[in-house]
């Protein structure tokens, strides 16, 4: 399994994601599904929405991503914007992974829930 952590601007920025990426087999693309931690946009709970839902969704074939997004004084849509480009990167990054860039699900606890149902229904405006 190859777990790293991928900065989506700078490593200086709170935006981030952690991989959790199976071995790949052969002639098979593995879906993807990008994780966003509830925390009321306060915190992250990444201790029990982020890596094991991942290793959940690895156990099922999936590979996984679990999105830590600014929290904090920081306001929406930056954590909106992150999520979009954490999408991009791993469909961006989908033949590296051995995954299908068609194949790539979101799912949020709380306020990741929203995170992810803003990003289902407001990815084509203008600033995400």
């Amino acid at each position: 399994m190859l777990s790293e952590k991928i900065y989506l601007e700078t490593e200086q920025s709170d935006g981030y994601i952690q991989t959790y990426i199976a071995d790949k087999i052969n002639g098979y693309k593995r879906g993807a599904v990008l994780i966003i931690p509830g925390g009321g946009y306060a915190e992250i709970c990444s201790e029990r929405e982020g890596e094991p839902i991942a290793l959940a969704f690895m156990a099922h074939g999936f590979n996984a991503f679990v999105l830590h997004y600014s929290v904090g004084g920081v306001v929406f849509p930056e954590q909106l914007i992150q999520a979009s480009k954490a999408v991009k990167y791993i469909r961006d990054n989908a033949d590296q992974y051995g995954m299908d860039s068609d194949k790539v699900f979101v799912v949020g606890f709380s306020a990741g829930g929203h995170l992810a149902a803003c990003l289902g229904t407001m990815w084509d405006m203008k600033d995400i």
